[in-house]
C-alpha cells in the first residue's frame, strides 16, 4: 500500500512538473492557474488521439463520446472537476469504487506526456463538436455568484 501511495505521489508530481514546463501553449485552459494545452496543435492531438484509442475507448466509446463510461468531449467531468490538472490527475490515479467509479490508474502505464495529450485531444474534440453545433457549450453559462443576505 504504501509502495502505490509513493508511486501515485511520484506520478503526481512528474505530472505537475510537466504541467509547469507545458505552460507555455496557447490554447485551453480552465482559469490562470490550470495548464494551459495546446489544443491546436495538430501532433499532440494525434498523439493524444492515438493514446485515447488504446486506452479510453474501450469504455469511453471512440471520440470520446460515452460508452460503459460516461462522455470526455461533452466538457462535463462526474467524477473530477473540469480542469485540465484534475482530469490528467483521475487518468493518472483512477477512481476507485467507493467513489462511484471503477477506472483504473493509467499513471503506471501510461507516460505523463501520452496522458497530457490524451486531455489535449480531449479538448480539442470538446472544441470541434461545440463549433459543429453537436453540443451545446457547457462554458456558454456562467452561474452567477451566490449573494448571502447582511
Amino acid at each position: 500500500m504504501i509502495f502505490t501511495v509513493n508511486k501515485t505521489i511520484g506520478i503526481l508530481v512528474m505530472v505537475l512538473g510537466i504541467v509547469m514546463v507545458s505552460s507555455s501553449f496557447a490554447g485551453h485552459k480552465m482559469h490562470d492557474a490550470d495548464l494551459e494545452l495546446d489544443v491546436d496543435n495538430a501532433e499532440v492531438v494525434k498523439q493524444g488521439k492515438y493514446w485515447f484509442a488504446r486506452r479510453c475507448a474501450f469504455c469511453h466509446g471512440g471520440g470520446g463520446i460515452g460508452g460503459k463510461g460516461p462522455c470526455l468531449t461533452c466538457g462535463k467531468f462526474a467524477y473530477s472537476a473540469n480542469t485540465n490538472v484534475d482530469i490528467m490527475t483521475t487518468i493518472s490515479i483512477g477512481i476507485p469504487l467507493n467513489r462511484g467509479g471503477s477506472m483504473g490508474a493509467f499513471g503506471t502505464t501510461m507516460p505523463a506526456e501520452a496522458i497530457i495529450a490524451v486531455v489535449t485531444f480531449m479538448r480539442s474534440e470538446e472544441a470541434r463538436r461545440i463549433k459543429s453545433g453537436e453540443i451545446e457549450d457547457p462554458y456558454a453559462h456562467k452561474e452567477e455568484a451566490m449573494v448571502f443576505p447582511e
